[in-house]
């Protein structure tokens, strides 16, 4: 080809569209600006009008994470939110939101480096590059025809894939830290999901306590609890009845004592009687006769209470497929988890660790391994479906920041070029962002469907697998699919004209590929500008507060919904928009380096907004850890890899041109090295992120509350010294598990602290036996008996015969002398039933205690010797089955003054037996060294175990039915009324009282002026407490 030919094929041949791009980025900057300035502006102004919009964590938390409240101050909100430190802000908003911010700033650090270097060495470089690109794509690498100008991209492509790899090295280590600092903390351990894990895939004849028990015993620690997981599909539609009928309740009878104080007219009395509520209830609009609606809404809801009562009771469930066990250590349960368990394929398998109780799918407890995989190929199938029919609009939205090259390529939009000089840059810069953005928008919901069809057995599992899906559709259509076009297009015309040869199409979408540069600016701008300010004014909680709690909002529930819930984010959702802006950075960083300012300024700006938000806006209901996090990397790493095939691409476009192969065989080294990173990162983290290594549980590591580990000859890391000033969220220094495998801290030792029987004094832990001397002679035999227990667990003589599982055993001798007669479950008289259950047989739908046998005394001589004599109890030991029964509702079972489960992960090898036998006996043996303690028995002012509140009391049943289906323990929703001056509430509380009806006033009150209701002074509703202390286990 000659020369002239060339030239005419590389020439600039639209100088009016370089023009219009050059007014289309003006015109998105000048908008963006304006628009994100102007939000700004509104928003320093009405953010003192709202104090549940703007800084909810300020009260409407427990004080353990709440904010500060905000100064007054125009930029008040930016430094308040950095004075607080990396430990402080840890603690108060968790490891999600944590991990989350530091990915804004690692990435607002590296392309700030990115920029420092690429703008003032690359942009020279592509303006003097030699080619006839117009006055915007002279900034790129389009514009560069001198060959040794492009070792310069090679160079810094080498220098910024290599930073972002070091960097997110760097954070993946410092992730894992936290990790293990959050799951060995204190904190943690209180909860149930620390020592939990569940198991799917359970072949019908091992679905059993008796069979579970048998495999899983045999892990550190022990098997504590055990639910077979059931699904009450009768007894939830009846829940979910209740539940709907509550508020209607409080509603009628809101209205009733409303009119009572409602003027309609100034002549209206002072005090009129109030008026009873009529209305139809019969589901279709005017149809059916009018009823006194708190009459029909009271005695359904009675009668909706015995009858889901009743069923709870009685009711007979087949177990599903799944159970969770709970075992006596932390230690135990992630040792269980990573070990196979049956020996036929898709059988117990997979199982799952930290898994919180309201982080549960109970829909899909039921799915075998082979239907899970089933059900994910057909979406796989659809998404594939979906991502090649989202290309469509895709392609036309993005054709449209060409608006020239686009009529010239299809004259069918000719009418286009009649368009006012002055709205075409309006239509190329700002029109096609704000379209595709609207577009995405919509994916969010039709992916979450799709995951949760999925299989997922975690609500946070179905928010991961969203944001797999979410970051393909953006990264396909939004990057991929976006460069193309306007590298496709802006060849499209000339090839028709010059013929379509093949060293022409290579040479013209060489010099048409960084086209698309323009476009993802002015997305860019898009996002930085106008995103963070409208996510700091929360333009849509604001105006449906105002319209809620102003027209809708009457009942004490309805103003809470509005005023007492806090806002929270998807990380499925959010995380994917922040690295598509990374992948979009780092593949446009050495193409068009004019992009690095704005990516740079757009994760600054938005890390200052939501380190703001997470400490005063958002609350997470469910904390997972930071799962979220090694997600992330990963899809970063996806545009690593598309940044190396693209600069790969353009080298081999130019190869027609000069001699490129150095840059080829140097691109394909850089796409080695980075796929042997990701390789051994996935093999280094993998496994660190999803499971506790066994070495953090021995005594000569140390873990500090940063997650940093030394052997027990290195010197401790030196602390920051502002660490010491602050209560960091993970205050407990882990220095050697005690004999189960459980945390044992070296700082703030009071009892509450404590999460084992054992005691750490001077840097060691102390054994059972230490304290025998000052305990009375029952707890002596108790703690003789665990030390010998302590003692072999920890002796590596031990022979592995004494770990051999024991076939089941019934208790051979029981005091009935001080039981109390149970109404609603008796265990079964046949021992050789695998099933418990009421006196007609049904199976009962509440979890069992599992209580560890001792193995190591077959002596009931030794026991009896230990235990002391004439003390008032009976120990016997257990000489078949280790199951007790329980109620058949936890609610009605007898208020245990025993330490929660969670308090204490040791397991005691006996059984003790006295009025309080219907409880589980891991909490029997606790209660009677408090009783005999208090009582005066052996005298002494106290035993290992402090005095037990009724909050605890409390906890310990919570977390009893933790892992039970809500139905199967679904207590009714208090109808939650306001008081009044007048007591006209106080007499239908009385009423609904009388019919079996739990009513709550908490906070409600109705201005007898206004004859409005309001609520104030609360943290929860009514009833919505329990949520909250079954996941902090407080």
């Amino acid at each position: 080809m000659d020369n002239n030919s060339t030239n005419t094929i590389g020439s600039n041949t639209d100088p009016h569209g370089t023009e219009t791009s050059i007014k289309a980025f003006t015109s998105a900057l000048l908008f963006n600006t304006a628009v994100g300035a102007g939000v700004f502006i509104a928003f320093l102004f009405v953010r003192h009008w709202s104090k549940k919009i703007y800084q909810p964590r300020t009260y409407l938390v427990t004080k353990d994470i709440r904010s500060p409240p905000l100064p007054p101050g125009a930029f008040s909100w930016i430094t308040a939110s950095f004075k607080v430190k990396d430990t402080e802000l840890l603690e108060k908003v968790g490891l999600d939101a944590y991990m989350f911010l530091r990915f804004l700033r690692m990435s607002a650090m590296l392309f700030g480096g990115c920029t420092l270097l690429a703008v003032p060495i690359l942009i020279p470089i592509n303006v003097t590059g030699g080619g006839n690109a117009g006055e915007l794509l002279e900034l790129t690498i389009g514009n560069v025809a001198m060959p040794w100008r492009l070792w310069f991209h090679l160079i810094l492509t080498y220098l910024f894939c290599g930073s972002s790899i070091a960097l997110l090295w760097r954070e993946m280590r410092e992730y894992t830290q936290r990790r293990h600092a959050f799951l060995m903390s204190a904190r943690h351990n209180k909860a149930p999901q620390a020592t939990t894990i569940l198991v799917t895939a359970i072949p019908e004849g091992l679905n059993t306590e008796e069979a579970l028990f048998d495999i899983f015993d045999r892990f550190p620690g022990g098997v504590s609890k055990i639910w077979l997981n059931r699904h009450p599909k009768d007894i939830l539609k009846l829940c979910k009845e209740r539940d709907e009928l509550v508020p209607k309740l409080e509603m009628a009878e809101y209205n009733y004592i409303r009119s009572a104080y409602s003027k309609k007219a100034k002549k209206d009395p002072q005090f009129k009687d109030p008026v009873r509520p009529l209305g139809r209830v019969s589901g279709i609009p005017f149809w059916g006769k009018k009823v006194d609606l708190i009459n029909f809404y009271t005695e359904r809801l009675a009668h909706l209470n015995c009858e889901i009562e009743s069923a709870q009771q009685t009711g007979s469930l087949k177990s599903l497929n799944s159970a969770f066990i709970q075992f006596g250590s932390q230690f135990g349960a992630h040792s269980a988890v990573q070990t196979v368990v049956h020996p036929k394929p898709f059988r117990m398998a997979p199982m799952y660790s930290e898994i919180s109780p309201l982080d549960v799918v109970w829909d899909n407890m039921n799915l075998s391994t082979i239907v899970t995989k089933g059900r994910r190929l057909v979406i796989l199938a659809v998404s594939t479906a979906m991502i090649l029919f989202w290309t469509i609009p895709t392609l036309f939205i993005a054709s449209l920041s060409s608006l020239s090259v686009l009529v010239d390529a299809f004259s069918f939009l000719a009418f286009l070029e009649r368009l006012p000089e002055s709205v075409i840059p309006l239509v190329e810069g700002i029109i096609p962002p704000l379209m595709l953005a609207g577009l995405m928008a919509l994916l969010p919901v039709i992916l979450t469907t799709m995951a949760t069809y999925e299989g997922h057995v975690r609500h946070s599992a179905i928010a991961h697998s969203v944001m797999s899906k979410y970051f393909l559709f953006l990264v396909v259509n939004v990057l991929l699919i976006s460069t193309l076009t306007n590298g496709f297009l802006g060849t499209y015309q000339q090839l028709e004209k010059n013929g379509f040869k093949l060293d022409d199409i290579v040479k013209l979408i060489a010099e048409n590929l960084p086209r698309s540069s323009a476009f993802f600016i002015n997305y860019v701008l898009l996002r930085g500008f106008t995103g963070p300010a409208l996510e700091l004014i929360q333009i849509a909680p604001l105006l449906l507060n105002f319209l809620f709690n102003n027209l809708m909002a009457k009942s004490p529930r309805q103003i809470w919904n509005v005023q007492g819930r806090l806002e929270s984010v998807n990380y499925g959702v959010l995380f994917p928009q922040q690295t598509l802006i990374f992948c979009i950075g780092i593949v446009y960083s050495t193409l068009a380096p004019l992009i690095l300012p704005f990516v740079t300024f757009y994760f600054t700006i938005y890390y200052f907004v939501y380190r703001h938000q997470f400490l005063y806006v958002y609350s997470q209901p469910i904390e997972t850890g930071g799962l979220a996090f090694p997600k992330a990397v990963k899809q970063v790493f996806t545009g690593i890899f598309i940044c190396e095939i693209t600069l790969f691409g353009i080298f081999v476009l130019k190869q027609t041109t000069f001699h490129a192969v150095p840059h080829l065989v140097l691109m394909i080294i850089l796409f080695a090295c980075t796929a042997l990173s990701l390789s051994n990162m996935n093999e280094a983290f993998d496994p660190l992120v999803t499971f506790l290594p066994v070495a953090l549980f021995s005594k000569d590591l140390h873990v500090d509350r940063h997650g940093n580990v030394t052997d027990g000859n290195e010197k401790k890391p030196k602390s920051k010294k502002h660490d010491h000033q602050e209560q960091p969220q993970y205050q407990e220094d882990v220095e050697r598990p005690s004999g189960d495998g459980t945390i044992m801290t070296l700082e703030n030792l009071s009892s509450k602290n404590l999460t084992s029987n054992t005691a750490a004094t001077g840097g060691s832990i102390s054994s059972p036996l230490d304290h025998l001397q000052a305990q009375p002679q029952e707890s002596r035999a108790r703690a003789e008996l665990h030390h010998r227990a302590y003692t072999m667990d920890n002796d590596p003589t031990v022979p592995p015969s004494q770990f051999d599982p024991q076939p089941p055993q019934h208790y051979a001798t029981i005091d009935m002398s001080h039981l109390q007669p149970d109404q609603f479950l008796r265990p079964n008289i046949s021992y050789d039933s695998r099933e418990w259950g009421s006196k007609d047989g049904s199976h009962h739908m509440l979890p069992h205690d599992f209580h560890l046998q001792s193995r190591r005394y077959q002596s009931e001589a030794d026991i009896s010797r230990l235990s002391g004599q004439g003390q008032g109890h009976l120990i016997r030991f257990a000489t078949q089955s280790p199951i007790h029964s329980r109620p058949a509702s936890l609610l009605d079972r007898p208020v245990s003054y025993a330490r929660p489960a969670s308090f204490n992960h040791s397991t005691h090898n006996i059984n003790i037996l006295n009025h309080d036998s219907d409880r589980p006996a891991a909490f029997i043996d606790r209660h009677d060294t408090h009783n005999s303690n208090n009582s005066g028995h052996g005298g002494g002012g106290g035993g290992p175990w402090p005095e037990v509140t009724e909050e605890d009391a409390e906890l310990e049943r919570l977390q009893d039915r933790a892992y039970c289906h809500p139905a199967i323990y679904n207590v009714q929703k208090p109808v939650w009324l306001p008081m009044d001056e007048r007591g006209l509430m106080q007499a239908e509380i009385d009423k609904l009282q009388n019919r079996g009806i739990v009513v709550a006033t908490d906070g409600a009150y109705l201005d007898s002026k206004t004859s409005k209701a309001s609520v104030g002074g609360l943290i929860y509703a009514p009833g919505e407490e329990a949520q909250y202390r079954l996941e902090r286990g407080e």
